[in-house]
């Protein structure tokens, strides 16, 4: 799956949950009660034709601590799932 496909996936999920997300140029990031959840790619610099690697979920997705805790998933609907149920 490419990054933007990842992206109209989070939104479905978020529209299908009734939840916020955000836009930011061609990335979006959703909110999942106290985490945010966002599409990543194989490098930093990814553009919205590179493949995904999977969605990640924390409590701050910006953190540069690198003691933060951050869960990767293999589709949205399971990051919203565990989202709810942590």
């Amino acid at each position: 799956m490419k990054l933007e496909e990842a992206c109209y996936s989070l939104k479905l999920e978020c529209a299908l949950r009734e939840l916020g997300f955000v836009e930011i140029g061609w990335k979006t990031i959703a909110h999942a009660g106290i985490y945010f959840v966002e599409p990543i790619g194989l490098r930093p610099d990814c553009g919205p034709e590179d493949d995904t690697l999977g969605f990640v979920m924390g409590e701050h997705i910006y953190e540069q601590n690198p003691g933060g805790v951050h869960f990767m998933f293999m589709s949205a609907k399971e990051a919203f799932d565990s989202a709810f149920n942590l």
